[in-house]
């Protein structure tokens, strides 16, 4: 559960699949990745105006999500959930972003569910 904080937009439990990991075996074979999405931003506004252009469109971001994790291959998972961010960012600069990305039932001993990073990107522009 996404825990108490400034206002934010969040999407949890994206899912796709891709073919990132740092060995070329990794890249060669798809895994699936579970991604959550929190931007922090004022919703004030959208809380009184009920127009879309005053917070942040969860189909958008869960829609570039998903297609950078099926679009392209990254060795490491911090890149691809700066990559995600950075997109995010690129449509709403004033929003900071937290990206959490795991990695489903990677290739380690022990057999985990789930590895992962947490990326946190500060607003862009803070007007």
């Amino acid at each position: 559960m996404t825990p108490p904080g400034p206002d934010a937009v969040f999407v949890r439990g994206i899912e796709f699949e891709g073919n990132h990991g740092y060995t070329a075996a990794e890249r060669r074979s798809t895994r699936r990745f579970r991604v959550e999405l929190v931007m922090e931003l004022p919703l004030t506004a959208a809380s009184q105006s009920d127009r879309i252009a005053d917070t942040v469109d969860y189909f958008k971001v869960s829609e570039l999500a998903v297609s950078i994790g099926t679009g392209s291959t990254f060795r490491l998972l911090e890149r691809l959930a700066g990559e995600i961010g950075r997109a995010i960012q690129e449509h709403y600069p004033r929003v900071a972003v937290t990206v959490v990305l795991e990695k489903l039932s990677p290739p380690c001993p022990g057999v985990p569910a789930a590895s992962g990073v947490r990326l946190h990107l500060p607003a862009r522009d803070r007007r």
